[in-house]
């Protein structure tokens, strides 16, 4: 169990991992180090080799990523006493003669430090109550997530308390649930850890401890894995199927204030007989909410089932799990399991929803362009004609990309066409005409819609009317797919 710690404590131990260079900058710099162990022995070996060099860094990765006991004479030149106590009191660490054994794992995050669980535990007979340690859904979320200014932010299903602790920086309180009754120990060593006094830490299942409150920011990594079991509390759960997800959807809109968001990891399914799209239609029908939902990924309800057993069960399980999960996923009708983002705000008046696919990204936060679009999609839902469209401002995304393409003709490279893309969070691309792509190049949000069709019409033998149509029709259509902004 982790014990609190003292200010001056957690203040020693903040300074002498930083020292050690143990830091986010650090684990990105090396390749190596992403590579954990998914379970014990993998890549291990590999690892040990890498970190072989006797260096405070190397000591802590084995430590404290690796979860490697080490010998207390070995590492006492690297370890000051009063850092080792300091350790040893917290729970970080157990002492047994000679040997220290690592009880945490620790993950460098930004300019933070999280524990959480060892990877080991995963697949030990304790891993139903496991906290996960932060993992690529966690840094998905972060990086979707919104940092606007927040009077009330909650972290749904908090595990170790990354999203909490991290909201704290714009938040002016924070409230952080899980159904985990290990998680509470996490989330405060991890707030203590990280100078953070304003995350309250409540226990219970999904919004049960917020019965009655609402916040301006929900941020959710539920246990949203669709299998037949419920055994592991950080990624299965006990309702049908979806069901779960579409439970703190609808949960959400609920605690949200107006005018708050709601972003979340999910997955759902495809039944025989419905479309994936109509089964999220009907979850956020009568939500009084806007959405945008991405699609990252699809799988047949085979892959699902090897991927996530693989994930989660020892080799030995694996085998007789997956004829159980695909009894399971026969008797339901499930063709196929998609994951991907949501983000939801609370507005009255008539809602919208926008489906995309596409494949989020997770090398620099994006949470800015999840505002934008909401913004762009506002002027387009509430101004529908091309009048009140041309008094409208368009400006191109600072991601977009034009590339041109050829081919080969005669000795020479003849321009074939041209794709506007998104680099970015989420990506998209779409094939454009040079005028269309030169027209673009003009929509910087200094003009009106009006004033970029005027000089256009000077440069094309059309009438006004229909240049203006034309730039209406173009700037929807890309505004839609998030190429333009639109501003008032």
């Amino acid at each position: 169990m982790l014990a609190p710690l003292s200010c001056d404590d957690a203040q020693r131990l903040r300074d002498f991992f930083r020292e050690a260079n143990f830091t986010y900058e650090h684990f990105k710099r090396d390749p190596a180090l992403p590579e954990y162990p998914r379970r014990p022995g993998y890549h291990l070996q590999a690892l040990l080799e890498r970190t072989s060099d006797s260096t405070t860094t190397n000591m802590l990765v084995r430590w404290f990523y690796l979860g490697v006991t080490q010998e207390r004479d070995s590492v006492a030149h690297l370890l000051p006493e009063p850092t080792l106590s300091i350790m040893l009191k917290a729970g970080m660490m157990n002492q047994d003669g000679s040997r220290l054994i690592p009880a945490v794992m620790l993950t460098p995050w930004r300019d933070k430090l999280f524990a959480a669980d060892m990877v080991a535990r995963m697949h030990s007979e304790h891993s139903a109550d496991v906290v996960l340690w932060p993992n690529p859904t966690t840094l998905l979320l972060q990086h979707f997530s919104i940092h606007k200014p927040s009077r009330d932010t909650l972290d749904l299903g908090t595990g170790c308390g990354v999203h909490a602790i991290l909201a704290a920086e714009y938040s002016e309180r924070v409230c952080a649930t899980d159904l985990n009754p290990r998680a509470e120990q996490f989330v405060a060593f991890n707030a203590q850890l990280n100078n953070v006094n304003k995350v309250e830490y409540l226990f219970g299942d999904t919004f049960e401890p917020v019965k009655g409150r609402t916040f301006d920011s929900i941020l959710a990594n539920p246990p949203f894995f669709v299998t037949p079991t419920s055994t592991k509390l950080f990624c299965e759960n006990e309702m049908e199927l979806d069901e779960y997800c579409r439970r703190v959807v609808r949960e959400a809109a609920e605690h949200l204030n107006e005018g708050g968001y709601f972003q979340a990891v999910m997955e759902w399914v495809q039944v025989r007989g419905q479309k994936w799209q109509e089964r999220l239609e009907e979850w956020l029908d009568g939500t009084h909410c806007d959405a945008w939902i991405v699609r990252g990924y699809d799988r047949d309800a085979a892959g699902y089932a090897q991927m996530r057993i693989g994930e989660t069960r020892s080799p030995e399980e694996a085998a007789c799990k997956f004829q159980q999960w695909m009894a399971y996923y026969r008797e339901r009708g499930v063709e196929e399991i998609h994951g991907g983002l949501f983000a939801m705000r609370r507005r009255s008046g008539r809602n919208w929803l926008r489906i995309e696919e596409a494949t989020a990204g997770d090398k620099e936060p994006f949470g800015d362009s999840i505002l934008e679009l909401f913004a762009t999609q506002d002027i387009l839902a509430t101004h529908p004609r091309d009048d009140e469209l041309l008094s409208m401002k368009p400006c191109l995304s600072p991601q977009a990309r034009l590339e041109q393409r050829s081919r080969v003709e005669g000795g020479k490279w003849i321009p074939t066409s041209l794709v506007l893309q998104l680099t970015g969070g989420v990506p998209a691309k779409q094939a454009v005409e040079r005028g269309v792509a030169e027209f673009l190049g003009q929509c910087d949000g200094s003009k009106t819609l009006e004033e970029l069709a005027q000089g256009l019409g000077t440069q094309v033998n059309a009438s006004p009317e229909e240049v203006r149509q034309q730039c209406c029709a173009v700037v929807r259509r890309l505004a839609q797919q998030r190429f333009l902004q639109i501003f008032r």
